[in-house]
């Protein structure tokens, strides 16, 4: 007598990679790490330019000292 423990798996419709996009995607927008970067460095330039209009600093000015003149 032979038994056999074999029987036939159904094959999956969707990977969990598919189910796992398929959540994500239903969260909606989310901004990457690069845009938080960018926002970030936006809102320093921004700081850092009105820092320098109160301070009667101009771009001319701040390029000479930084040139070492």
């Amino acid at each position: 007598m032979q038994l056999s423990m074999t029987r036939a798996v159904p094959r999956p419709s969707a990977g969990i990679i598919d189910d796992i996009e398929r959540e994500d995607n239903k969260k909606g927008y989310e901004p990457d790490d690069l845009t938080a970067f960018h926002q970030i460095v936006r809102h320093l330039v921004i700081d850092g330019d009105r820092r320098a209009a109160d301070a009667g600093r101009t771009l001319a000015d701040m390029a000479l000292v930084g040139q070492g003149r």
